[in-house]
């Protein structure tokens, strides 16, 4: 999968997890662990930490901006 994306399976399976993580927390009143939880994360403090690196914010404060990408 890397030579022909320029991103590895892990990239590739933590950007949809993102994408599906982003929409319930857009979309639905699911606690920040609720989601994390339905998106493939046990921790819900490494779901937040994994989703601060990739947003630049933690799911909440996303979610209280009403950000939708």
């Amino acid at each position: 999968m890397g030579r022909k994306t320029g991103r590895t399976v892990q990239q590739w399976i933590t950007e949809r997890r993102m994408v599906e993580a982003r929409r319930l927390l857009a979309e639905t009143d699911l606690t920040v662990e609720t989601v994390g939880a339905r998106v493939g994360y046990r921790d819900p403090g490494y779901f937040a930490r994994r989703f601060r690196r990739a947003h630049g914010t933690a799911p909440l404060e996303w979610r209280r901006a009403g950000r939708t990408r």
